[in-house]
Formats: structure tokens, sequence, C-alpha cells
């Protein structure tokens, strides 16, 4: 039980709607809905009925209510008398993303990140990338390694950087090719190599197929990267991946009738979270340390590989 679903629980029992409970909170109706409903769920209780244009409190919420108020009251008796002994509280955060993304970027990060922050300690959730929205509205994750959230759920986007799409391959693309960028009509006379569809990737790649009416020669489709690197570099295909992907690999970004695919990848929290300052201050480390780790994403087109000539 958490501090935000009993104080979303008492604001809806005190407004008597989502709507006033929701700007109280400061966070989206919808996003304060999802909250009461798996509130409800973990209770196993029916705290809320709808009565005209408002909600009313059945008797198991009123039952709730004091307990509620009670543990509210505890927990910020807590913080208040950890503040005035000064001991630093410990913060427990739990960062969610593509096992790809914990590989290249997220792991040597949160290295760092706990040891000038000795009272944090991070959990790891690895998922795909459309699954990680669900698991910040749930409150399974602090933070989210993802593409832009929709528009309605409230949470937060901080931009990381932009990744293009790139083709890989054990031979070289032809000096076009890797100067503009291999175009998708041409990429899929190939064997191609791609990722499911719990990555943003394949679901930008996906888009840009439909568009222009296009029907790839898949050869192998993986939930690893690791797997699909490595089918490519034996010669079984042309891979697909995001440009903060490790490899040995020829590479060239893909284009769509001249425009690089690619997406915007971003670091997603709910503003409400207890522990918001600590988990601007990942995002803001993580941002920095692709930056870091990934000059070369400003120029996409170059060859990145270690291959000896």
């Amino acid at each position: 039980m958490d501090k935000r679903s009993l104080e979303s629980f008492v604001a809806v029992y005190r407004s008597g709607s989502l709507v006033e409970a929701a700007e109280r909170l400061n966070i989206s109706q919808s996003a304060l809905s999802r909250r009461i409903t798996e509130f409800q769920h973990k209770l196993g209780l029916s705290l809320f009925e709808s009565s005209g244009r408002g909600l009313a409190a059945t008797s198991e919420a009123q039952n709730l209510l004091p307990l509620a108020l009670a543990a509210l009251e505890g927990i910020t008796a807590l913080e208040a008398a950890a503040r005035v002994n000064g001991v630093r509280p410990a913060i427990h955060l739990t960062v969610a993303a593509t096992a790809h993304m914990i590989e290249t970027v997220v792991a040597d990060c949160i290295a760092e990140f706990v040891r000038t922050h000795p009272n944090v300690r991070i959990g790891l959730l690895e998922a795909g990338g459309v699954e990680i929205e669900d698991l910040i509205l749930s409150g399974k994750a602090s933070l989210g390694i993802t593409a832009r959230p929709r528009f309605d759920t409230g949470l937060i986007d901080r931009p990381i950087v932009r990744l293009n799409i790139l083709a890989g391959s054990s031979e070289p693309f032809a000096p076009g090719e890797v100067k503009n960028g291999i175009e998708l009509r041409a990429l899929c006379r190939r064997d191609l190599l791609i990722l499911d569809r719990r990555y943003q990737s394949r679901l930008t790649l996906d888009a840009a197929l439909r568009l222009l009416q296009l029907t790839p020669n898949i050869m192998h489709e993986g939930s690893s990267a690791s797997v699909i690197l490595a089918l490519a570099r034996v010669g079984l295909g042309t891979a697909v991946m995001p440009s903060s992907t490790r490899t040995d690999l020829y590479t060239t970004k893909i284009t769509a009738n001249g425009v690089a695919l690619g997406m915007d990848l971003t670091a997603i929290w709910d503003p409400t979270m207890r522990w918001r300052t600590e988990v601007e201050e990942l995002a803001n480390s993580l941002r920095q340390s692709f930056s870091n780790r990934h000059p070369s994403r400003r120029s996409p087109t170059t060859r990145r590989t270690t291959r000896k000539p």
C-alpha cells in the first residue's frame, strides 16, 4: 500500500468527484481513475458508486477512511522525524527498460548514480518498450525508458535522445547508401532480421511499411538484439535496430522517401510519485550518459564499426 494510493482515495472521498480530486492532486482524471481502480482491486472492495454527476462513498469506504488518514499521518510524521534528525531516508526506485537499453546505457549509468547517491537503491525491470508506460501507471516502476507517453496519461516525459533506425550488415553498403541511407524499398529486397513488436523501433518500422504499402521479407523476428546481430554477423540477413546498438557490423540509417526513420527516446515518470526529485536527477544522468557514450548519434550515416580493414 503506497502513499499516493491513500492520498488518491482520501481526495476522491472528500470531494466526491474525480474531476475535483484530480485537480487537487495535480494529475489527469484518467490517471486518478486508474489509481482508484487498482486500489479497489488490491483491497478487494468497492469504495465508490456513481451518484448523479459525482461519486458516493460506500460503507466499505467509510470504514476505511479513518485507517487511511491514520496511515497518512504516520507516514508524514516519519518523514518529518527523518528530516529533523538528519537521517536520509532509504529510497527505492525501479527503472523499467528493454533488455537492450539496460545493456547499452542504463546499467553503467545506474552504477554511477548509486555511487553518488548512497541512500538510493535501484532495481531494474526488463520489459518491451510498449509495456513500460503501463508499468509506470500501475506504480510497478518509478522511471521508464521508452517513447513518448500518450497525451492523456498525466505522465511527465523528458527527452533523452533521438534514435535513428539502422540497417546492419556483414558486408559494406553501397557508397550512396552510406552517404544518404538505405531506402526502405531497397531494404525490403533484402532478408531482414528484426525485433518483435514489443520494441518501439519495430513499431516505427511497421508504420513506415504500412504507409508505403511495402511487404518486407522477414527471415527472423527476435526478442533480443544480440540474436539478430549474431545472425547478421554470419551473413544470414540484414539486421534492423535502433542506433543505440553496439555492433561491429557495417551500418547505415534507414530512410523512407528520403526521411530518416527514427524515434524519440524519453524518460517517463508519474509527477505525483514520492521520490520525484531523485527520479528527475536519474533521468538527467541517463540523458548525459547517453550523450557521452553515443556521440555518433549526430552522424548516423557514418559507418560505426570496429571491423579492421
